[in-house]
């Protein structure tokens, strides 16, 4: 897959003939985006083209809405490495600026999606490209004006409701893990490196892995989890704490600890990753460090048992 980052107004010249082009902002590339996608891709393969996505750098509200505090389901490197294996040819990656923002729909048809040389668009029903009540899909045609085919990919839904990136940071924060999974198709992961905690974990008999994660992430509500932890390259079962150390001291700011089975090993500035299954309770505020560590004891054994029961999805 090629991975390609532009400025408005397209300009150059990415493919050498037409392509099936697919829009969307993608993010967490979930049950929805998965659907819409596949439907490109037989699209491509019918008219023997190569299939192209094109997303934005960063969520439109951060421009329309000056919404600093968006947060994401997906980095883009995770979001580029899902459409990779999606089989996608051509990503595109467009900019997302205050003077983009404002442009017309027509604009946006005339030198973004002829000028990537769409032979056929596909996108979500609820798509805009422009002021909402204008750059829609059930104005596309007109924009248009024949030269481009276009396919409207109706609501996925999932026991009834809109599968939708809102649905699932709603889930997330939430602490609703395996609500997660069914409208992801896959488990929600948290990538970044390891970084220098306070060692309280190694203490107690629990060494820990400081997750230092990238700003903007959706993160999972208060609590324990029972997650999986790579680590060069291996996923070990693990329990995940995402609090404040409350026991610990006072200090408001969340850390995401991962104890991770059946490993030992100094990990520290290295890259990992968690991915989470279920939540199991949530942050108490124990008395001392004997009974921190008496619960922590009991987190490993229930932990251990739901994977015993639970084999991967």
């Amino acid at each position: 897959m090629q991975e390609i980052h532009l400025t408005y107004p397209v300009k150059e010249d990415i493919t050498p003939g037409q392509v099936v082009l697919a829009l969307g902002f993608f993010d967490g590339v979930h049950m929805g985006h998965q659907h819409l996608i596949s439907v490109a891709k037989q699209e491509a393969r019918k008219k023997h083209l190569p299939l192209m996505v094109m997303t934005f750098d960063r969520h439109p509200s951060e421009v329309y809405a000056k919404n600093n505090d968006f947060i994401y389901i997906d980095s883009l490197k995770e979001k580029t490495d899902k459409m990779a294996k999606l089989g996608v040819d051509y990503l595109i990656i467009l900019k997302f600026t205050k003077s983009f923002s404002k442009i017309s729909g027509q604009d946006f048809v005339d030198n973004v999606i002829v000028k990537l040389k769409a032979a056929t668009v596909v996108a979500g029903f609820d798509y805009t490209y422009g002021p909402k009540e204008k750059a829609n899909m059930k104005h596309l045609p007109e924009f248009a004006k024949g030269r481009f085919n276009i396919i409207k990919v109706p609501k996925q839904t999932f026991e009834g409701k809109k599968i939708g990136s809102t649905e699932i940071r709603k889930a997330i924060t939430n602490g609703q893990m395996e609500l997660a999974y069914d409208l992801l198709g896959h488990h929600y992961v948290m990538s970044g490196t390891v970084g220098h905690g306070k060692r309280n974990g190694h203490k107690l008999g629990f060494p820990t892995a400081n997750l230092i994660w990238q700003d903007k992430k959706a993160v999972p509500k208060i609590g324990v989890y029972a997650t999986q932890t790579k680590v060069n390259g291996k996923w070990y079962n693990s329990m995940t704490s995402v609090g404040y150390n409350v026991t610990i001291n006072q200090e408001r700011k969340i850390y995401i600890e991962s104890n991770i089975f059946d490993f030992n090993e100094n990990i520290y500035d290295q890259p990992i990753a968690i991915k989470w299954f279920k939540y199991t309770r949530g942050e108490v505020k124990f008395d001392g460090l004997d009974s921190l560590k008496k619960q922590l004891e009991k987190d490993q054994t229930q932990i251990k048992d739901y994977f015993a029961c639970n084999l991967e999805k």
